[in-house]
């Protein structure tokens, strides 16, 4: 018997793979993750350069970004509960809508109110949540529609479209202010979600059993249900303090560290600070791609883990970097090795954990891993009031996550071996 299954197995290792461009529900998924993300885009840079421009209101530009922030960070503590209970589907359609709903809100607000720093605050606010819920429903739907052997390369092309929007809708949102208007922008942002949400609405997903099991369940049983499941597994516990390392230590410092860095290190302008982002968004764009390509299905851990480390070198370089071309390099390399690092985990995990708790695991995970970098922001923020520079902030944030992944790497060889 154990002879046959092993021939049954090797006969089915050797089936062709079918391509994931001729999946419908991939490609629907695909189109609406273009607009979602696209749109988001367009509405962020126009929010932010509207306060800063029109209103002169730039010291008061982080309220917006806290109104998003604590939203999202409350409720991606349940969103993956949620998206276990309810159809995935449904929660992504109705966050598009919504948000589609707010911004046309926001056009005919333009032409018949007086749009003031509050009204963005407003909507920043729902935008967190509902965000939070989209990101859970997105990331538990995935494994649903691809098959195993798929899902790096579905995970990469996803992650690709994403970095593609950061780096054209700003620009193609700035031409639409300077040529048009911001209702025009925000008009055609609503459009975008409204047409993402019909992509959504026409994937069709079969329910399974264990959706039907899980809806019996009181929803704090469920959510229980679902920590105890990430505390039980190793491999689990440790992706998590991962995520919550990178984040803390890396993306946090870089996200809020790098206009310093430009300003105090480097002596730029704004122009340095944008080339400095576009190299770190078309290094992550290039992982992306590389990672699709190559379409990893063995030794996810390892690779991710190796990526990790030479992410955080490239860190430790630019940190050093006073020169404009070599942090334009070291950002590149540290953007394409963060791809090649939180792809493959991500694939890997969404194929070796059950489907009536992924949207648990994956709502905790993103959680550890967008919920923490408001934290990140607070001990920057506190470091540099000691008077430490943003380079030696940044240099041992990034010593500390090489000599972390290092040391998971040698003791974790689960990590290490997870395919």
């Amino acid at each position: 018997m154990a002879l046959k299954e092993n021939v049954l197995e090797q006969n089915e290792s050797t089936l062709p793979v079918d391509s994931i461009f001729r999946n419908k529900n991939f490609l629907l998924l695909w189109g609406a993750a273009f607009l979602s993300s696209f749109g988001i885009s367009f509405f962020l840079f126009s929010e932010s350069w509207y306060v800063v421009n029109v209103l002169n209101l730039e010291a008061s530009l982080g309220l917006i970004y806290i109104a998003s922030s604590i939203p999202r960070l409350l409720f991606m503590i349940i969103s993956g509960t949620v998206a276990d209970r309810m159809s995935k589907t449904k929660i992504m359609f109705l966050s598009d809508f919504s948000r589609g709903v707010l911004l046309g809100g926001l056009v005919l607000w333009f032409i018949f109110g007086d749009v003031t720093l509050w009204t963005f605050v407003g909507v920043a606010f729902f935008f967190g949540i509902l965000d939070a819920f989209f990101w859970a429903a997105e990331s538990a739907v995935i494994p649903s529609i691809i098959r195993k052997e798929n899902l790096t390369r579905g995970n990469s092309i996803i992650q690709m479209t994403n970095q593609a929007s950061f780096i054209i809708a700003p620009m193609l949102a700035g031409l639409l202010i300077a040529f048009g208007s911001y209702e025009m922008v925000f008009a055609i942002t609503a459009i975008m979600l409204f047409l993402g949400s019909i992509l959504i609405y026409l994937m069709k997903i079969p329910k399974h059993t264990e959706e039907q099991e899980t809806s019996e369940q009181s929803f704090f049983e469920t959510f229980k249900e679902g920590v105890l499941y990430v505390k039980e597994s190793r491999v689990l516990v440790v992706v998590v303090l991962t995520t919550v390392f990178m984040n803390l230590f890396l993306v946090g410092p870089l996200s809020m560290g790098l206009p310093l860095f430009v300003k105090t290190i480097l002596n730029g302008d704004a122009m340095t600070f944008s080339l400095l982002e576009a190299g770190a968004a078309v290094g992550m764009l290039i992982g992306s791609i590389v990672v699709g390509v190559l379409n990893l299905t063995k030794k996810r851990g390892k690779i991710a883990l190796l990526a990790l480390i030479f992410s955080g070198l490239a860190f430790i370089g630019l940190s050093f970097s006073t020169v404009l071309w070599v942090s334009i390099l070291m950002l590149v390399i540290f953007g394409a090795c963060l791809s090649a690092s939180n792809i493959p985990f991500i694939s890997a995990i969404q194929g070796m954990i059950e489907e009536k708790v992924l949207g648990r695991v994956m709502g905790l995970i993103s959680l550890a891993s967008m919920g923490l970098i408001p934290v990140s922001y607070a001990m920057t923020a506190l470091l540099l009031s000691t008077g430490i520079g943003i380079d030696q902030i940044m240099a041992g944030g990034a010593v500390l996550v090489v000599l972390y992944a290092c040391f998971v790497y040698a003791k974790f060889h689960e990590l290490r071996n997870v395919n």
